[in-house]
């Protein structure tokens, strides 16, 4: 019978700053330990299980309302912090370490290597399954779901159910009737949108702007079924990819993509790159060739990696099974109102005399 409170038999050591609510449950071997250098803020009608235990030498975990902790879970180094949302369900034996342990200098013992600290977040109403390892500089989305025994390197989206190891994302917490792709009409994805939105087209993008239907990382797109898409238009996302990535991610495409189904991409022109520098160099006015071959370099996410020009990109999409491989103009689509770098031109937006620096070709599956 479940103890309301603190039980006498669990072992309580807050040396350092801690809330824990009169509602929080501990049952027999559960272990609380926070270090004077440590914080520990409970919400309302957390429960930890025998034998479960939380150790804060430094850093911090914050939980919100009622997060039961199973037999055995182990939770400790949070010094980046581990933050977990509401009505979360942890099951037993599950481990969640906020620190890597440094191996980079092999002259020196291991316990002497330096630990690097990373954060965690866990989502509002996540269930993590029994055994289940949650790794440093992660998060898991509000819903998701996290098969026993996993372990969870990367990112999970929201409302995923991800097994593995390391996890990887099997589908959606949703009925087949409210997932976007799930439509009576052409199924329509628009990947690494960023900020652009197309009407009509599901957005997918590695970051939440407000029109994204699908935070994903585009080269894994496990949650899409096979044979899903009538069309992907992927605009100037390709080059992000490295010269050993890029293949696998266009296979990856070309799984979602139904039979017949097209495949629409722009990516930098480096021929007409090359022909421009040959002619002007970096002049004035031209010095966005810079941008298209070494990208914008704003974030992590904006390098490029890859260059292509129309022989070399047909010769791969053939390669992996592609066809009906040709140029595709931008002006004839239903997006041509949506300014993206499919349209790009140098001189910048001189559309009529200037140069299309994308080169854009349409295949089939």
């Amino acid at each position: 019978m479940i103890a309301r409170g603190i039980h006498t038999h669990a072992v309580v050591d807050c040396q350092g700053d801690g809330i824990l609510p009169e509602t929080t449950i501990l049952e027999p071997g559960a272990v609380i330990y926070v270090s004077p250098r440590g914080r520990l803020v409970l919400g309302e009608r957390n429960i930890l299980y025998p034998n479960a235990s939380i150790r804060i030498d430094q850093g911090w975990l914050i939980t919100g309302e009622e997060v039961s902790f199973g037999p055995g879970v182990q939770i400790y180094e949070p010094r980046a912090g581990i933050e977990i949302g509401h009505h979360c369900l942890i099951a037993g034996g599950v481990l969640i370490c906020g620190v890597h342990h440094g191996l980079a200098d092999a002259d020196q013992p291991m316990r002497h290597q330096p630990a690097e600290a990373r954060p965690i977040r866990i989502g509002d109403e996540v269930w993590i399954g029994m055994g289940a390892i949650i790794c440093p500089e992660v998060s898991i989305g509000a819903g998701a779901v996290i098969g026993a025994g996993s372990v969870v390197t990367r990112d999970i989206p929201a409302r995923a159910v991800a097994w593995g190891t390391p996890a990887r994302v099997r589908r959606l917490r949703q009925s087949a009737g409210k997932v976007p792709w799930a439509s009576d009409g052409p199924v329509r994805l628009h990947l690494g949108c960023g900020p652009r939105c197309i009407p009509g087209f599901i957005h997918v993008d590695a970051q939440a702007h407000p029109h994204v239907d699908l935070v994903a990382d585009v080269a894994r797109l496990e949650i899409i079924p096979d044979a899903t898409a009538d069309l992907i238009y992927a605009s100037h996302v390709l080059e992000h990819f490295g010269r050993w990535e890029f293949r696998a991610v266009l296979t990856e495409w070309r799984r979602v993509l139904k039979p017949g189904g097209l495949l629409r991409l722009a990516v930098p022109d480096f021929a007409v790159c090359a022909k421009l520098y040959y002619e002007h160099g970096l002049s004035d006015g031209l010095n966005g060739l810079i941008g298209l071959i070494c990208g914008g370099q704003r974030d992590e996410m904006d390098y490029h990696k890859m260059i292509f020009d129309e022989p070399f990109l047909k010769h791969e999409l053939q390669g992996l099974g592609f066809r009906n491989i040709g140029r595709w103009d931008w002006r004839t689509t239903d997006h041509a109102g949506v300014d993206d770098y499919s349209q790009c031109y140098l001189p910048h937006l001189d559309k009529e005399r200037g140069t299309l620096m994308s080169l854009n070709l349409e295949a089939e599956r």
